[in-house]
């Protein structure tokens, strides 16, 4: 009914022509194309008519299409051609320059005089820098609130040869920013997070705790570790002014504020720092926002899908200056003393806020501040935020923060659409070609796209849906050709080649695609990438690829992280090449809760028919790699024997789920040891508590045995140490057979207390198998006690790191904490290394009289089943955990 619906109003809408708006091919049509757009029924739209040319129209700026039912049709791809002059895509649909009516105020577009030193912005109407909120230009009307968004970006994707921030080496970062509203709060400030509210790999924030004023650069790297620096600065100055200087390298950091070389705070730069080789997290997704810290490209909603403890609405700051470079920029003369301050410098001598405003050798990404607002012919801001990158320029949005409006029914047709392409500049390129904003039924027909980092790109706004793609061809796209974001996408007779690291990406979304040919290169890591995407369906889709395949995969794909689980369908696919370590298909589910199914991460299923059985490599790693029992799935067709069907690999890693005539069982761990051999917990270093609901629990009565719900009040050591365990409140009840025809105890509010089990080194680990993250506390009492906290651990009270925790499958949980100078706290699930965090300056573990079920204090209150404790006053092993986990895993046959 939808689509009837527009044909019947596009068919009593305008046509227009662009040439009747001064659109002359060879020269810059932005502003006469906006005016044809704008020309239409804001409902019933109309047609778009681009007439052949041999010279192509240009774009320097974007043309925002925030109209229903517009139709851009051209002569034919090779008649007509709309070309980007800048890192800015020609084309925009869905994001509204007026939501819902409202007039988004040219304030956004703050002068600079006043703000910045006078070499910067000697007077006024010289700079223009980036204001969050300001007073609404209607009267009585809410302020006007907007973040800003540099999707495909160099602050996104890095610099050019920086392969998505993996192969940076060294970071300068230069900022001035004005706190509009003091005093200074927990204030973000810019940067990417992920889907699970990690770095990505970097944001920036303010921390303003008593006495410690703080800009907080909060990265993760390759490890999987999140390192955290801190810069002190003046709170008592409404401008701050801050350059950060890191050296992966050499592991050195330098930091300075008000252009005064100042002390960063690495307590919290994490494990390994200096001591191995460490890489930044690549970004495959992230948008890059400033006034917000949000997986949104608007900041709005941001206690789901930004940083904690954050509101959705921008706080009140004014951007002055952002800039970014792959070289240490300044002088490291080290932090000077309030009589001797030494202040900034580099090559050219002391700097000054002109400093940060200055594209030159080494910068790859800075906002110039030189523009001030853009209207059209209605006086409406069109929301372009200008960056430069090697001398060349970009543009991010300004996105309204707040109710946005959705857009139905647009199309394009029978054009090609070229972003910028910078000529002799090798390394990956940036820009969109289509940005896609809030859509409903948009559709792409007889259309090629070439160039620029993303093709169909989405903003990360509301749900689009459908978006149909037919018979079109995408190329040199650096990036992806086809990124979705919470999409209904469907596509058919398409051609991509000479992309990047995917021809086709998409987060959360529903994806059907068939007939789709795929030109390979030598940059493809995973040819489609699929992050938490509920259904996806990809029909015939041919992988051409010469020499060698994609390093990773053909298709990748994570679990959603919904109820619904995740439905994976191949069909009629062929692949060729690849390499000992490539997968034909690779089915992930540790990206998210370390493997473990609960009741909001369902099991993923896959389905493979009729493909990658011919001519694909022998020596590739496996048609199917999957890291855990999460997935499942069924293979239809003629296999060879060479590679293998399926693999796993995680470590620990036995289940492979995926079979030809029927789903293979869910495996464990291979045993540790030999069949009758002693107990190896036993003999672990440290052993002062080891509980298990098969030999610990003691009935009520001495003279009765433990029956299926008999009560149970006190649990014994297994150990040396004899420390037992007395119940407190509610009892915890005997069950059996529970797992493996072991029984386990349930709890339901109540907690056992060992009043004399102590530890004196100061660290220590604890193993528990659970059906849910069972509740310990070293000392309920204390301040410096380790104790489980939500999903997660925490120790001193201000070294917390989370755990992977399942409401429906058991699992072997542990913990870490180590002694002496280096104070680092790791969780493990199931073996496998979930969160590291290190505070050198936290206080040793203290112990006084433990619990186990409950913490006392009644804020972690556990409800579920536990199966053994073991308590250790040792940091051991990583081998040992890993042993003893193995061990643990076998011994209740939980699947890994």
């Amino acid at each position: 009914m939808r689509g009837a619906s527009n044909r019947t109003l596009i068919s009593m809408s305008a046509i227009v022509n662009v040439l009747d708006f001064e659109a002359v091919p060879g020269t810059d049509c932005s502003d006469a194309f906006q005016r044809a757009v704008d020309s239409l029924h804001p409902q019933l739209g109309g047609t778009v008519k681009v007439p052949g040319s041999s010279l192509p129209y240009k774009f320097s700026r974007s043309v925002l299409v925030d109209r229903h039912n517009v139709r851009i049709v051209g002569e034919g791809p090779s008649a007509t051609v709309l070309q980007g002059t800048a890192y800015t895509p020609p084309l925009i649909f869905g994001v509204a320059r007026q939501p819902l009516g409202r007039q988004v105020s040219d304030g956004h577009w703050a002068d600079l005089f006043g703000l910045l030193d006078t070499k910067a912005a000697p007077s006024a109407g010289k700079c223009w820098g980036f204001r969050t909120r300001v007073p609404s230009p209607v009267e009585g009307q809410p302020p006007s609130d907007a973040t800003l968004t540099f999707p495909c970006s160099p602050f996104q994707f890095g610099p050019r040869k920086g392969n998505y921030w993996t192969g940076v080496r060294k970071l300068t970062l230069d900022f001035v920013v004005r706190n509009d509203q003091m005093p200074w709060a927990g204030q973000p400030l810019f940067g990417m997070v992920d889907a699970y509210h990690h770095p990505c790999p970097f944001f920036a924030q303010v921390s303003v705790l008593p006495g410690e004023p703080r800009v907080l650069f909060v990265f993760r790297t390759t490890d999987g570790l999140t390192r955290e620096i801190r810069v002190p600065f003046d709170s008592t100055r409404d401008v701050l002014r801050c350059s950060l200087q890191i050296d992966l390298d050499a592991a050195t950091v330098a930091a300075w504020t008000d252009r005064v070389q100042v002390a960063p705070d690495l307590a919290m730069i994490n494990d390994g720092w200096g001591e191995r080789t460490l890489a930044f997290t690549p970004n495959w997704y992230a948008p890059f926002n400033m006034g917000q810290v949000s997986l949104l490209s608007s900041g709005w909603g941001t206690g789901e899908y930004g940083l904690p403890n954050n509101t959705g609405a921008p706080v009140p700051l004014t951007f002055g200056a952002l800039r970014f470079s792959d070289v240490l920029r300044y002088r490291d003369l080290g932090p000077g003393t309030p009589s001797d301050p030494h202040p900034q410098q580099d090559d050219h001598g002391p700097v000054s806020d002109r400093t940060f405003l200055t594209d030159e050798a080494g910068v790859f990404g800075v906002l110039p501040m030189n523009q001030a607002v853009h209207k059209s012919d209605g006086q409406v801001p069109d929301l372009h935020a200008r960056y430069q990158t090697s001398g060349l320029t970009g543009y991010g949005l300004f996105m309204p923060v707040g109710p946005r409006d959705t857009y139905d029914g647009n199309r394009v047709e029978k054009l090609t659409v070229n972003s910028f392409a910078a000529p002799g500049l090798p390394g990956a390129d940036y820009g969109q070609v289509i940005g896609l904003g809030s859509v409903v039924a948009f559709s792409l027909d007889d259309t090629k796209i070439w160039f620029g980092a993303q093709g169909l790109s989405s903003y990360h706004l509301d749900a689009n849906y459908p978006v149909e793609l037919t018979a079109s061809e995408f190329n040199y796209q650096s990036d992806c050709a086809i990124y979705c974001w919470f999409q209904m996408s469907r596509g058919h007779n398409l051609r991509i080649g000479r992309f990047g690291r995917s021809a086709f990406k998409a987060l959360r979304s529903g994806v059907a695609y068939r007939n789709v040919f795929v030109a390979g290169v030598e940059t493809a890591v995973s040819v489609v990438r699929l992050f938490e995407c509920g259904s996806a369906q990809l029909d015939n889709w041919s992988f051409d690829f010469e020499g060698s395949g994609p390093s990773d995969s053909y298709v990748w794909a994570s679990l959603q992280d919904d109820v619904g689980g995740t439905q994976l369908v191949i069909r009629d696919c062929v692949g060729v090449h690849g390499s000992a370590r490539t997968a034909a298909v690779r089915l992930d589910s540790h990206e998210r809760g370390a493997g473990l199914n609960d009741s909001r991460r369902r099991s993923g299923w896959c389905t493979i028919e009729r493909s990658f059985n011919t001519y694909l490599d022998s020596g590739m790693q496996a048609v199917v790699a999957v890291d855990g029992p999460v997935w499942r799935g069924l293979y239809g067709g003629v296999l060879r024997p060479y590679p293998p069907l399926v693999v796993n690999t995680a470590t620990p890693g036995a289940s492979a789920r995926i079979g030809t005539d029927s789903v293979p069982p869910p495996r464990s761990a291979p045993p540790l040891l030999p069949a009758g051999a002693d107990d190896p917990v036993l003999e672990l270093d440290g052993l002062i508590g080891y509980y298990r609901a098969d030999a610990s629990p003691r009935p009520v009565d001495p003279k009765q045995p433990l029956v299926d719900g008999s009560p149970v009040p006190r649990l014994v050591d297994l150990s040396p140490a004899h420390h037992d365990g007395n119940a407190v409140g509610n009892l915890a009840l005997y069950e059996t057979p529970v797992i493996n025809g072991l029984p386990a105890l349930r709890f339901a509010g109540g907690w056992y207390q060992f009043p004399t089990l102590r530890g004196t080194t100061g660290a220590a680990t604890v193993f528990l198998v659970g059906k849910r993250l069972p509740a310990f506390d070293t000392g309920p009492n204390r301040i410096d006690s380790l104790h489980t906290y939500g999903s997660g651990w925490l120790l001193s009270e201000s070294l917390r790191i989370l755990s992977a925790e399942s409401t429906t499958e058991w699992a072997v949980y542990a913990v870490r904490c180590t002694s002496g100078p280096r104070r680092v706290l790791q969780s493990f699930v199931n073996g496998y290394s979930y969160e590291v965090r290190r505070r050198d300056a936290v206080r040793p573990v203290t112990w006084e009289a433990p619990v186990l079920g409950s913490r006392d204090d009644g804020k972690d209150v556990f409800q579920g089943l536990l199966g053994t404790a073991i308590v250790c006053d040792a940091a051991l092993s990583d081998r040992t955990i890993s042993d003893t986990c193995r061990y643990l895993l076998h011994r209740y046959q939980i699947p890994v």
